[in-house]
């Protein structure tokens, strides 16, 4: 059973460097500053050990190793993992040892750090067991301490008590209110059921006269599964008078004879020890499992992020054609549509581009009005001016083509945008290409920039030449009217309209022979009328031609301005631009190019370690014993720590091997 917290302790080690990447088997200590915590862990180890002072002073996560040695040593003496070249036998000198290694982490100013402090601790008179010491709950910050020292600490607490593998010690004052505990507070918040919190009751000495914890050790209040252990430390006298242990224990046992006669055997520093070592080697056996698996799941992982990082000696020269390679294909990947990693959550690469073409170009397009800015005054004030001197019979072509040039050059702005939209697009799938892991160009911070510079002037230099494409396409339509197009209103169907026009008032322009003065005014009231009706057919007719050609050249436009664009700029870069990577960088500055990014460099140190550490950790798995495995791997059922009080006959009553261990000083 010791081996498993060994394995524990060994798993602990290996993750000291960069923090666990694991959630690993541990019991947590957490109170408030005046709850006791620290008594409890001294009296756990028998020696005053801890550092002591005002406010904050556990400043760091101290994890505390009980090793129990089996070999004949007297005096017993600790390692901190830190330095293991110093061994400590004067527990004084390590309390200044955790205090200098606090200010060396958290520094000098009263704030906290989560770097934490591993300290092992042998003797042969402990039972294997492995704590974690948090910073005391506070609530106002005193001296130097942050203005938040109240959130920094409530946030440590939870980030060790969350880990579903963690048993919760909550250390609980007696002679307070339960209901107003912030340890059991937070062990609540994360432990709903209290599956895992083991509530520790300090200070039974300490209630008022006549005032007892019976309902509070039975289990009436505190709503643990784990179990609740009463426990007397030593008090602040005693400490400053450096109070033996061994003397304050037989204090505390003889406390119990005579107040809590009846569960004294279930309560004390010894039967707290023996319960959490139970539970904790029981909780191991149920976590190991999966905690293995755990730990072959992330070094997969991490050996995958590790290799796709790359090695780092590499024939640059070689390496470099072959990043430019990735870059090209994936570029041109991402405009046709065949790259591995689809885009779920929107539009990219040439389906934006398609997008631009055929939603924005026809929306821009559709929302231009033939006749937009041309009021019936214009257009006649426009034929009668191409008709000069003389009256026409028809509507003159020279005014109809000045209009519709008019209203041809609306569609230029629209083209222009397109270009520049597409231009934007494929700017937006550089960046998108070099920082592309599988491309590995963030691994190069130059040669990533440099990539980005030669593919963006490439787009550049391309911009120009298509604008004026789309220019000259659009001045081709205004060079030439083609009124003998086939979608185009011909001229017999305006010459039939204008002569069915003419028939229908040729009675009233028949002269006659005698005009009265009446018959004159109406003659010259119906020439009025005429002339009005004529100007209105014009209008028509000339609208109606306007709006023919314009959806003419509208359809063109749609149709051509694509492919001008796809002509001049998307189809020459993907041509031409793996040719123009190696032109512009396949020079003398390879290596300065290809230096890797600090950074880069750092993440691929702090994988190394990790996949180190979780190679290790592994070994350390996969290295148990098969006899002990079995024993492990097929336990699937946890006993639970029964509550107190409990009785007579448990095992945790009886004279084992282990009860000798502590109470052989009483006999």
């Amino acid at each position: 059973m010791d081996e498993l917290v060994e394995i524990v302790n060994q798993l602990q080690d290996v993750f000291l460097v960069s923090g666990q990447v694991v959630d690993l088997p541990q019991v947590v200590v957490v109170g408030s500053q005046s709850a006791g915590k620290s008594s409890v862990l001294e009296h756990l180890v028998g020696k005053s050990f801890l550092p002591r002072g005002v406010g904050v002073v556990t400043r760091c996560p101290l994890v505390l190793q009980l090793v129990h040695s089996t070999t004949e040593v007297v005096d017993e003496y600790a390692i901190f993992q830190h330095d293991q070249t110093k061994v400590f036998t004067d527990f004084d000198l390590i309390s200044k040892e955790i205090q200098d290694q606090t200010v060396k982490l958290a520094g000098s100013n009263k704030g906290i750090c989560h770097v934490p402090i591993t300290l092992k601790i042998y003797s042969n008179s402990y039972l294997n067991l492995t704590l974690v010491d948090l910073p005391g709950l506070t609530k106002i910050p005193v001296g130097d301490q942050p203005t938040d020292i109240e959130k920094q600490t409530r946030d440590m607490v939870l980030e060790y008590i969350r880990n579903p593998n963690c048993i919760i010690l909550a250390v609980t004052p007696a002679n307070a209110d339960l209901t107003t505990s912030e340890s059991l507070a937070l062990a609540r918040d994360v432990d709903p059921e209290g599956e895992r919190t083991l509530a520790v009751i300090t200070k039974l000495d300490l209630m008022d006269e006549g005032t007892d914890a019976w309902d509070i050790l039975s289990g009436k209040i505190i709503p643990v599964k784990l179990g609740i252990i009463g426990v007397v430390n030593r008090s602040q006298r005693d400490i400053m008078e450096n109070k033996p242990m061994k003397k304050a224990l037989k204090e505390e046992a003889q406390f119990f004879q005579n107040h809590y006669k009846a569960v004294a055997r279930t309560h004390g520093i010894p039967y707290l020890t023996k319960t959490v070592q139970k539970i904790l080697t029981e909780h191991i056996k149920s976590c190991l499992p999966n905690l293995k698996e755990n730990i072959k799941e992330k070094l997969s992982k991490k050996q995958e992020e590790l290799k796709a990082l790359g090695e780092v000696n590499l024939d640059k020269p070689s390496l470099l054609i072959d990043i430019m390679s990735k870059f090209s294909k994936m570029y041109c990947s991402i405009i046709k549509g065949d790259t591995e990693n689809i885009q779920t959550t929107e539009l990219s690469g040439g389906a934006r581009i398609n997008y631009v073409f055929q939603e924005s170009l026809a929306k821009a397009l559709r929302t231009i009005d033939a006749l937009s800015g041309l009021t019936k005054g214009a257009i006649l004030t426009a034929t009668q001016n191409a008709s000069g001197a003389s009256p026409g019979l028809f509507i003159p072509e020279v005014a109809f083509e000045l209009l519709v040039k008019r209203q041809i050059q609306r569609f230029r702005p629209p083209c222009l945008r397109c270009v520049d939209l597409v231009n934007e697009e494929l700017s937006r799938i550089v960046l998108t290409c070099a920082d592309d892991p599988l491309i590995g160009l963030e691994r190069y911070p130059t040669l990533q920039k440099e990539v980005i510079r030669v593919v963006t002037e490439l787009l550049h230099s391309r911009l120009p030449i298509a604008n004026q494409m789309v220019e000259n396409f659009i001045d081709y339509q205004l060079a030439y009217i083609n009124t003998r197009h086939p979608h185009f209103i011909t001229n017999r169907v305006i010459g039939k309209e204008s002569i069915a026009f003419e028939e229908e008032n040729c009675i009233a322009r028949k002269p006659t022979v005698k005009l009265s003065e009446k018959s004159l005014t109406v003659s010259e009231k119906s020439k009025k009328e005429e002339e009005t009706s004529k100007e209105t057919r014009d209008y028509q007719l000339i609208q109606k031609l306007i709006q023919s050609y314009f959806s003419i050249v509208q359809i063109t436009v749609q149709d051509t301005v694509p492919k001008i664009i796809m002509h001049s700029i998307v189809n020459f870069v993907m041509e031409r631009l793996h040719c123009e990577l190696i032109t512009r960088l396949y020079n003398g500055n390879t290596y300065n190019l290809m230096k890797e990014s600090e950074d880069f460099v750092e993440k691929r140190q702090e994988l190394a370690t990790t996949v180190a550490q979780l190679e290790k950790a592994y070994g350390i798995l996969t290295s148990i014993k098969p006899s002990t495995k079995s024993h492990v791997f097929n336990c699937n059922v946890v006993t639970e720590a029964p509550r107190a009080p409990l009785p007579p006959d448990s095992d945790l009553n009886s004279n084992s091997d282990l009860d000798s261990i502590f109470y052989s000083e009483f006999k």
